[in-house]
């Protein structure tokens, strides 16, 4: 590795062909809406099989090279690693699978229709949550470790040398952002947001079809399921989404949200609220704008969040 730290686009694939000789490399296509998510969180993952009685503990994460995360994703992954890694209930197959991957972040050169990151203070070009970032400059990347993981990985790479990394970087901002960050008072009671705003008519359109819950890079929700299948029984971990009408149905037959704008208000409020209260101010939403642009009937969040930090004031 040259001694400013770059590595040319056209020894990309040899880099990525030797960090993907110990794990399975996968990376971004032009047309995926997706995140990372899965590869920490998979929408079905078997967590154990019941035999004689006793249940077998089935966590053996295959171990991912992630190539080209942005830092929205990266950010959003914090959020993830956040919830998941603290307190009494941490999740063993999410940081197994955490530590089992290894994490190349890329900066963003532009943003794409819906996408609001600026406005919720995550810098578009760098982020420190990964093991390696790369910096784009066209022809060629520069390159950072950020992690005793990735600085391995670079070391064993042919033709690299160590490579230190750079916290002093500042979060580069649009013009058009103002410094508010989009964040709800989270001193406030919660029934203070229940009527702050007509949520039946600004999620009068929503068809409840889950889709913002489901390409969501912090949506973390889950239900469990124990399938029996050619003699074996296991227990698996299943995507849920706060949108579906039985995500709160109760066995007696009532549900607290049995209606559709207040399933969506749960949502907001657990982003731009809850999260942010139990998790020392973590925000689960990093503006990605998946949900802008996949959401069949148009419904924005952002604009819903800025309408009720409006009426706030």
């Amino acid at each position: 590795m040259p001694k400013d730290n770059i590595i040319s686009k056209e020894n990309m694939c040899d880099f990525l062909k030797h960090l993907s000789s110990e794990r399975i490399l996968v990376g971004p296509v032009d047309t995926s809406y997706k995140s990372i998510k899965e590869f920490y969180f998979p929408q079905t993952e078997l967590m154990f099989t019941f035999e004689n009685g006793e249940a077998l503990d089935k966590i053996d994460p295959p171990g991912y090279v992630i190539f080209g995360a942005r830092p929205c994703d990266l950010e959003a992954l914090r959020v993830m690693s956040t919830v998941y890694t603290t307190g009494k209930y941490a999740d063993p197959f999410f940081q197994r699978r955490f530590e089992a991957n290894l994490l190349i972040g890329v900066g963003c050169m532009e943003q794409k229709p819906g996408c609001f990151c600026n406005e919720m203070g995550v810098d578009s070009e760098f982020s420190d949550f990964c093991d390696i970032m790369l910096f784009d400059n066209g022809d060629s990347y520069s390159v950072l470790h950020l992690s005793e993981k990735g600085k391995q990985a670079l070391k064993k790479c042919p033709a690299t040398s160590e490579i230190t990394c750079d916290n002093t970087r500042k979060p580069a901002v649009s013009d058009s952002y103002d410094g508010t960050k989009l964040m709800l008072d989270i001193e406030k009671d919660d029934a203070d947001y229940f009527d702050i705003i007509d949520w039946a008519k600004v999620t009068e359109a929503c068809q409840g079809c889950g889709i913002c819950t489901y390409i969501c890079p912090t949506c973390y929700c889950f239900d469990f399921k124990d399938v029996s299948k050619k003699g074996e029984t296991g227990r698996y971990k299943c995507w849920d989404s706060c949108m579906y009408p039985k995500f709160t149905l109760h066995a007696s037959g009532h549900n607290p949200r049995a209606k559709r704008y207040e399933r969506y208000r749960q949502r907001v409020l657990h982003k731009y609220k809850y999260v942010p209260n139990n998790f020392s101010g973590s925000v689960a939403c990093t503006g990605c704008g998946r949900c802008v642009r996949s959401c069949p009937v148009g419904i924005n969040i952002k604009s819903i969040v800025k309408q009720i930090m409006g009426a706030s004031k």
